[in-house]
């Protein structure tokens, strides 16, 4: 499995930004089933799930005060790592 991630730090915050297909951000069921899989990857941090609209601009969904945070934030600003998982 390979995905992309970035670990995001901001003020007394900090948690993991993993890039998924928008229909997981907008599906409540496919949202919960991605945060889950991702939080074994990364146990001791939320998960905030992100995509992009038409515009690039990131569309955010995790903990509400993490993505506030997020939003003020630029996707391209963010440093990303492509993880390869051997399952």
């Amino acid at each position: 499995m390979e995905f992309t991630a970035a670990v995001f730090k901001k003020e007394e915050s900090t948690c993991v930004v993993v890039i998924v297909k928008r229909d997981v951000v907008e599906n409540d069921l496919l949202a919960s089933e991605a945060v889950k899989v991702f939080s074994k990857f990364f146990p001791l941090m939320p998960v905030v799930l992100m995509a992009q609209n038409f515009k690039g601009d990131g569309i955010y969904r995790g903990p509400a005060e993490l993505v506030r945070l997020l939003n003020r934030v630029k996707p391209e600003e963010l440093i990303w790592k492509t993880y390869q998982i051997n399952q």
